[in-house]
């Protein structure tokens, strides 16, 4: 499993997810996954592009400089000709592997899409806009299905293709480009065909498109085969490098080991790890974790009117 090495798996997050993708890199090589790493920055500080190089078979990407979020890059990333592979694995920036999780970086037949389908099924799955995505994949590639392949949408932060779909993954960036604002962060306004940004565009694509990969049935990543092997994402803000929420409090003791794998092997000092992240200071953190996301929208609120 740890010499079945066909996939490059592909990341990307601005200077405030540079810890995010430190720690996913870092609790692959922890636990013996050396796939390539391809990571995607933006304004990342030159201490924290060595930290992430210095854990071996990374290369960094710097992104071109956009208004939109960086989940629209997606597509791009994974798209990139120096990806030599077979297969291509997104992984968001807002996670760590616990385990060795090979296996799941490889699909079992050419012609699936690995992402997880929504049970039970998210309220911005309407028959109205349903309607606007199929509108609008028959516009931007010239056919569509008359009814969606699926009764659910898709939820993108772990995401594994075959190259041979790099067609498909160029349909997705292109129809983001024209679809979305040109300043969208992650989450669009409720009620909207493309509330979820990139995954609502995807979902648009592998529902209607009739030439798209067809999604796998089974999705092994989130533990459901094996409890020992997963993908842990880190949903909702603040993340656990920024101050520990309700929601991520569950993750702690999953990502403790992989801060002090981070440590032991002499990449940061104890010192250099954000507050959160500081052992000395998690009694307080946990405590607080109740406020985090309404002191997160007071900060969001300064950086917006202030500055950051």
């Amino acid at each position: 499993m740890k010499n079945d090495i066909r996939t490059t798996v592909v990341t990307a997050g601005d200077r405030a997810f540079a810890w995010g993708a430190l720690l996913l890199v870092a609790s692959m090589r922890r636990n013996g996954m050396m796939h390539p790493v391809i990571v995607g920055t933006t304004q990342w500080p030159e201490v924290m592009k060595h930290r992430i190089l210095s854990l071996g078979g990374v290369t960094l990407h710097e992104l071109p400089n956009s208004r939109r979020c960086v989940a629209c890059q997606k597509p791009m990333m994974m798209n990139l000709d120096e990806i030599e592979t077979e297969w291509v694995c997104w992984a968001d920036a807002d996670a760590v592997f616990v385990g060795d999780c090979s296996e799941w970086l490889i699909g079992e037949n050419q012609e699936e899409i690995i992402v997880r389908k929504y049970d039970p099924v998210p309220p911005d799955f309407t028959p109205e806009n349903l309607e606007v995505w199929r509108r609008d994949v028959e516009h931007f590639i010239g056919h569509a299905r008359s009814e969606s392949l699926y009764a659910t949408r898709m939820n993108d932060p772990f995401v594994v293709i075959h190259r041979k779909w790099r067609f498909f993954l160029e349909r997705w960036y292109n129809q983001m480009m024209n679809v979305l604002p040109d300043d969208v962060g992650i989450i669009m306004k409720h009620g909207t065909p493309y509330f979820q940004t990139d995954e609502s565009v995807l979902a648009s694509l592998l529902c209607f498109d009739p030439e798209a990969p067809v999604v796998a049935e089974t999705y092994k990543a989130n533990g459901s085969v094996d409890r020992s092997r997963y993908y842990a994402h880190f949903a909702y803000n603040p993340k656990p490098w920024q101050m520990w929420n309700s929601y991520s409090l569950r993750w702690h003791d999953t990502l403790v080991p992989v801060v002090n794998w981070l440590v032991e092997q002499g990449i940061v000092k104890q010192c250099d790890l954000p507050i959160p992240l500081r052992k000395a200071w998690w009694p307080f953190c946990r405590a607080a974790a109740p406020l985090a996301p309404w002191v997160w929208r007071m900060i969001k609120l300064k950086r917006k009117l202030f500055g950051a």
